[in-house]
């Protein structure tokens, strides 16, 4: 096998993989993955460091509402405002359903 031919498979298989995982925008683990939620408060919604709150088991109304807030910039300077900016009402629905799943640790 060539090295370009090589190099051609490898940016296939990262592309393809890419759109397979973020291709089903209701599904809430690759909205999560797709926004960088998980960066800060973990896949399952427990946080990566205690600077930033667990999302784990949150009761999905707060979490809708607090997103909300951040989409519209009530809190200036915020980090999460431009997290949350291009989340659409169904988007963090399901993001909110997501952390609040029964398996979600605590």
């Amino acid at each position: 096998m060539t090295r370009a031919t090589r190099s051609a498979l490898l940016a296939l298989s990262l592309v393809t993989a890419g759109a397979a995982y973020a291709k089903d925008e209701s599904d809430g683990e690759a909205l999560a993955w797709k926004y960088h939620c998980m960066t800060c408060h973990g896949r399952t919604g427990v946080a990566s460091s205690d600077h930033y709150p667990n999302l784990a088991g949150q009761n999905p109304v707060y979490l809708e509402g607090r997103l909300r807030y951040f989409r519209e910039g009530i809190e200036p300077g915020n980090r999460m405002n431009g997290h949350a900016a291009p989340l659409s009402d169904e988007q963090i629905r399901i993001l909110a359903t997501y952390f609040n799943r029964p398996n979600a640790e605590r």
